[in-house]
């Protein structure tokens, strides 16, 4: 059955990774490896629009699932993303291609990542601690854009936003990662105006 799950705020950042595998080495040393996977993306935006448009969805799929999200920005450290997420699964993901293409939506772009993900859970002297589902790392190769390193926290309440961005950051410090390398814009926008700019 379809699931609606809009209680958590997620708090990410990205930054470019300039030696993916010298990278993966120093994740390896504190985080667990979860998965490798490859997420397949179309992001969706209303027909009657043109150009790059912030306001969109997501149908991503991922081994046999298939989910749709929409993310509602909110207030994050500079650097830093924070997004209320409303995700559900459908199964005839190319039904639902037909449905919104009909509906008035067109693609916006597609993308697609290599994911290695790993589990970091943060010592207790640490100044900052996630819920207990810990702090989720990623090594991407983001075909078309090249290799990042991606790292996020879910957290309950606004409130928690500011003190989980400067864990990440310091987080990315401890992985060697300048905070220069640091990439602000999203994807699906550095995509858009490599291809289209």
């Amino acid at each position: 059955m379809p699931k609606l799950n809009p209680g958590k705020i997620e708090v990410e950042l990205k930054a470019w990774a300039d030696d993916l595998n010298g990278l993966r080495k120093k994740v390896e040393k504190i985080a667990k490896l979860k998965e490798e996977i490859i997420q397949e993306d179309i992001y969706f935006a209303f027909a009657n629009t043109k150009g790059y448009q912030k306001q969109r969805f997501r149908l991503r799929k991922c081994g046999m699932q298939s989910i749709v999200t929409v993310k509602l920005e909110g207030k994050a450290c500079p650097g830093v993303e924070a997004n209320r997420e409303f995700e559900f699964e459908v199964s005839d993901p190319e039904g639902f291609k037909v449905f919104c293409q009909q509906f008035g939506f067109r693609v916006l772009i597609s993308k697609k990542k290599i994911v290695r993900k790993y589990l970091y859970l943060p010592a207790k002297k640490e100044f900052y601690r996630p819920s207990k589902d810990g702090v989720i790392i990623e090594l991407n190769q983001v075909e078309g854009l090249g290799d990042f390193i991606e790292i996020e926290a879910m957290v309950d309440h606004p409130r928690q936003i500011r003190p989980a961005s400067r864990f990440l950051k310091s987080l990315l410090k401890k992985l060697g990662v300048p905070a220069s390398q640091i990439e602000p814009t999203p994807y699906t926008e550095l995509l858009y105006k490599k291809l289209f700019a």
